[in-house]
């Protein structure tokens, strides 16, 4: 059976890969993974400030009733303050987590090249 160029017989994933290529799928690997902790963080952020403000919205239209609008709103105002620096903080978080294991990866993916020089010197 005849393959398209992408899928030439050569280029099937076969455990007789160099290990740069290797490394690279697992680089790969390892980004799909951290770009969707990333996306699942953001998510979850987006999530949270959008429950706070629906939360908001809806005593704000019960505090219409009340009369107490202005305090509804000032406890809106300061809650946010209080919880916008957090959530900075969170996604911070993952980011330096995120960039903190591609640099173990990077680390230990030229030390097994290191290796592998050194053992192809030595012979």
């Amino acid at each position: 059976m005849p393959y398209p160029p992408s899928l030439h017989r050569s280029a099937t994933l076969n455990a007789n890969l160099a290990p740069i290529v290797r490394t690279g799928f697992l680089f790969q690997d390892e980004i799909c993974a951290a770009s969707m902790r990333v996306t699942t963080d953001l998510t979850a952020s987006a999530a949270r400030r959008g429950l706070r403000y629906f939360d908001f919205l809806a005593r704000l239209v019960c505090s219409i009733d009340n009369s107490d609008a202005v305090e509804v709103l000032s406890d809106y105002v300061e809650s946010e303050l209080e919880e916008y620096p957090r959530e900075v903080a969170r996604l911070c978080e993952a980011g330096s987590r995120t960039l903190s294991h591609a640099a173990e990866l990077y680390r230990d993916a030229a030390a097994g090249q290191v290796r592998e020089a050194e053992a192809k010197t030595v012979v």
